[in-house]
C-alpha cells in the first residue's frame, strides 16, 4: 500500500489532529430543610443554625433492620450535628444564623478530553482515499493519574428534617424536634462525597474508518 502513497501524500500522511478540551464548572445551593417548617405550603425553608447545643432539640433515630438495626441518641446526634457543622466551611460560618440562599457553593468539578485523529491518504485507480483512525479518550487526566478527574457531588442540602411538623403552628409554644438526616442508612458525615462510577473514570473509544472517494 506504501508504493502507492505519492510523495505529496506521504508529507500528509503523519500529520495528526489533536484536540485537548477542559471542561469545569461548579454551582449554587442553600441548606433547607426537608419539609415545609414553617407551614406556609411551600418546602424549601432556609434552615437556622443552631450557635450550640442548647438551641436544638433532637429525638431518636433508629436505621436498618434486623441484625443490622442501629438507635442513635439525641445525645448521639447532637454531637454528629456540630462536628457535621464544624468540618462544613459555609455552616460553621453562619451559626447562630439562618442559611442564606444559595449561600452554598457546591464542589467543582472539571476534566480534560482528549482526541486524537489521524488521516492517511492513498491513491487507488487514480482517486484519492483515506484511511482515518481516531482515539478518543474522556476524562484523560484519570488515565494519567488514578487521583485527578475524580469528580465529587454534594451529599444533602437537607441536613436536619423536623420530627414534629403537625404539632408546630406560628406563635405556638411546642418546640420542634429533629432528627440528623442520612445517607446510605448512616448519619451524614461530610458535605461532599467522592462519585462512584464512570464519572469519575477515564473511557476509551478507538475508531477505524475508510473514507471512499
Amino acid at each position: 500500500m506504501l508504493r502507492s502513497i505519492t510523495g505529496k501524500n506521504l508529507s500528509n500522511t503523519w500529520e495528526p489532529t489533536l484536540t485537548l478540551v477542559y471542561d469545569g464548572s461548579n454551582g449554587r445551593t442553600s441548606y433547607t430543610y426537608s419539609t415545609d417548617i414553617n407551614r406556609d405550603g411551600v418546602n424549601g425553608d432556609l434552615i437556622y443554625v443552631p450557635k450550640d447545643p442548647s438551641e436544638i432539640n433532637f429525638v431518636p433515630l433508629t436505621v436498618g433492620s434486623g441484625a443490622d438495626m442501629v438507635t442513635y441518641t439525641a445525645k448521639q446526634q447532637s454531637d454528629l450535628f456540630f462536628r457535621y457543622i464544624d468540618q462544613d466551611k459555609y455552616l460553621r460560618g453562619r451559626k447562630g444564623q439562618y442559611a442564606e440562599r444559595n449561600g452554598v457553593i457546591t464542589p467543582f468539578n472539571g476534566q480534560w478530553d482528549f482526541k486524537f485523529l489521524q488521516d492517511i491518504f492513498t491513491n487507488i485507480g487514480g482517486k484519492r482515499n483515506t484511511i482515518q483512525f481516531s482515539i478518543d479518550i474522556r476524562n484523560f487526566g484519570n488515565l494519567l493519574n488514578r487521583d485527578w478527574g475524580t469528580q465529587r457531588s454534594f451529599g444533602t442540602t437537607s441536613v436536619l428534617v423536623p420530627t414534629n411538623v403537625a404539632q408546630l403552628t406560628p406563635g405556638g409554644t411546642t418546640k420542634p424536634s429533629f432528627r440528623i438526616q442520612t445517607d446510605r442508612n448512616f448519619p451524614i458525615v461530610n458535605t461532599t462525597r467522592d462519585v462512584v462510577g464512570y464519572g469519575s473514570t477515564y473511557e476509551m473509544q478507538f475508531g477505524f474508518r475508510y473514507i471512499f472517494n
